[in-house]
Order: structure tokens, then sequence, then C-alpha cells
């Protein structure tokens, strides 16, 4: 028996919208479902993204850009370090954006279905999803539910983050905030958003990680005051390919495709997109952890989680002496090194000079399992 579509994709985030898309343009019957009534709603996230990784995913998103940026500060404690990117990155409306995508899978051929929770299910070799009382089959479903579907959730951090009104001195770079005695995991950001506000967050509960924001705040040298304030989680444990198969794969934070080294997941969730869609389209899917974690994109996120797991073994000290030490050896991130984080860090281990100093800041152990999971 015919399937009613070929390709079902659940959620349509960046990740979910990028697989439809993918797939209806290669001829696909795709059906794109979406659980909220509006695409892009809520906005969560701080939209940060490299210039050269939105290439990756497309064109045509000129209009969703709040803010470009080729600047910024890093914080370890009270200490500050600047630095500068040979690229810019891009600081996106995500509600716009992610109402661009799913227009695009729309244009594409693909179908939609909002304000819908989907119940999947698979009896006999038969994908079936349930919809508004409806039944349908799908020959491929993929799964981008978002952080709610990652099924490791001690591997998914909790994180504050204000929408911030700027009513002095405001400041056009990013801004990072270290401290390992608050924060162990991951570390409070800000983020420029134009028209006089900035995305200000930081991991943790809501009342401590409000505590950090004004921290931030004022190491960033501005006055305000939040007009936003909302929480979520954030993936950080790496991919999960443990339930993808022949006809199923999960792909975007329900996949573990975000940066094991600062949650950030559009670009890596959008190519896990692209790589399911078309995969699925061209009834390849059983190729989908071989393709994009083996031999693509998602090669970089296991060794993310590598650096991300020696960054939290640091402490401040060690911390502060190795940003020190980047900082004076003149390193700035370029090409695609925002994204792709392994990259940058094979750089600073590849230099001679460098792993000599890196040696006296490093216990040995750490050093070498660094080097091994970069290099191997």
């Amino acid at each position: 028996m015919e399937p009613d579509y070929e390709v079902v994709v659940i959620g349509a985030g960046p990740s979910g919208s990028a697989a439809a898309r993918a797939a209806a343009s290669d001829g696909a019957r795709v059906l794109l479902i979406e659980k909220d009534t509006e695409v892009g709603i809520p906005e969560i996230c701080g939209g940060l993204v490299s210039s050269s990784g939105l290439e990756m995913i497309g064109s045509g998103f000129e209009s969703a850009v709040r803010a470009r940026v080729k600047f910024g500060k890093v914080f370890v404690g009270d200490e500050g370090f600047e630095f500068g990117f040979d690229q810019e990155l891009i600081v996106l409306n995500r509600e716009l954006f992610d109402k661009l995508m799913a227009r695009m899978a729309v244009k594409a051929g693909s179908d939609v279905e909002l304000g819908s929770y989907a119940i999947y299910s698979r009896k006999n070799g038969v994908n079936t999803i349930y919809i508004r009382g409806k039944k349908l089959t799908a020959k491929y479903v993929i799964n981008a539910t978002g952080v709610s579907g990652y099924p490791l959730k001690e591997e998914v951090v909790r994180a504050t983050q204000t929408v911030y009104a700027v009513k002095e001195n405001y400041y056009e770079g990013i801004a990072v905030y270290i401290n390992k005695d608050i924060m162990r995991r991951l570390f409070a950001w800000y983020i420029p958003y134009g028209d006089g506000m900035a995305k200000i967050g930081a991991v943790g509960p809501p009342d401590q990680s409000l505590r950090i924001i004004e921290k931030v705040a004022d190491l960033a040298g501005i006055r305000g005051r939040p007009i936003k304030v909302f929480s979520s989680g954030i993936v950080v444990g790496g991919p999960y390919t443990g339930a993808n198969d022949e006809s199923y794969v999960q792909i975007g934070d329900a996949g573990g495709q975000a940066k094991p080294t600062t949650g950030g997941g559009i670009i890596f969730g959008a190519l896990g997109g692209i790589y399911a869609g078309s995969l699925a389209a061209n009834g390849q899917l059983k190729r989908y952890n071989s393709e994009f974690y083996e031999k693509g994109p998602g090669r970089d996120l296991y060794r993310q989680l590598r650096i991300r797991e020696v960054y939290e073994a640091l402490d401040n000290r060690a911390l502060l002496k190795g940003v020190r030490l980047i900082r004076d050896s003149g390193i700035s991130i370029s090409g695609d090194e925002f994204d792709y984080h392994s990259k940058l860090m094979k750089r600073v281990l590849g230099d001679p000079r460098l792993i000599l100093r890196l040696a006296e800041i490093l216990p040995s152990a750490l050093l070498s399992y660094l080097r091994s999971s970069l290099f191997s």
C-alpha cells in the first residue's frame, strides 16, 4: 500500500524546515508538522551564526539579519580580552528566519500542518503518524522536535536569556563571560540585537542566571533593563544516533546537532536536515549516520564534545592563562572555525610554539586526550 507521504518531518524549526525543503526539492511528497500555531514562536535562541555557516544553508535571509559583528570580548572572571573575527558574524531575528526557512520548504513543494502534536509509532515496518485524530503513513520520518526530543536529559543544561533594552553605552560586539566557580558548563553571553537592544543570557537556574546577566551587562559597560525574560534547555551532550535506522532519523537538537562547546545549533541542525531530507527523498536514509557523522559535518560535533570535556575539567586560573596565551599569540578565528571549533583547536595545537606553552597550563593527561581526540 502506498504511504500518504514519502517523507514526514516533525518540527518546523530550522532543521525540520531544511529537511522538508531538501526532500521536496528532490521530488518527494513531504509533510512538515509543527506543534505550535505559528512557525518561529516562541523565539528562544540567541540567533548568532557565522556568515559562512549561513551561506552553507542557503540564501535569501537578508531580511532576518538584525546585526553584523566582527569583534568582541572574553571575560574570565573580571579580566577581559578583546578579539576579532576574520569574517562577519550574523545576528538573526530567529522568528523571521524560521518563517523564511518554512516558506522555502513550502515553495519547494512541502505541505505544512500547524498546531498539531504528532504521535509517531512503527509497527510491522509501517511508519504511522497521528495528528488531530488523523492517521497518516510515511515511508520516512524525520524527527526535528528540538530539545524536548533529545533523549539524554542529563546532557541538557538550563539557561535563561533576556532581551535587554540598553539605556547607555550600547556595545556592538559580542561578549562571553566565563566563571567556573558558578558555571561549570558553558558560560554567559552578550549578543547585540540592533535598535538599542541586546540578548544577554547565562546557564543555570533563573535566579542565579539573572544575577549573572546583570554582571555581564556591567562588564560590557552598558546600562539598561531586561524587557523580556525566558528560559530554555541547551543540548550539550553531542550527537544522538541510537534511534536512527533505515526509515527514521533524529536531527537538530533532537539529534544532538548543537555544538557541545557553545550549545549553538542553527548551522549544524540545518545541515543535518539538508542531509536527512536529500537522503530520504533518494531512498537512502539508512546511510544518514555514515554520510553526516562519519563523512560529513557531524564529525566535528564529536570532536567538540572532547573539547568541552577538557574545558569542564579546567578551573578559572587555567582558563585565564589559556585565553591570555591565545590573545598574546595573535590568533583570530578565521574561515569556518566559528562553527568547526576543532579546526581552530587543531591550528593552536599544531603550532610548536603554542603547544610548549600550553603544556605549562594544561595537565599532561588532558593535553594528550585533546590532541588524540582532534588528530586521530
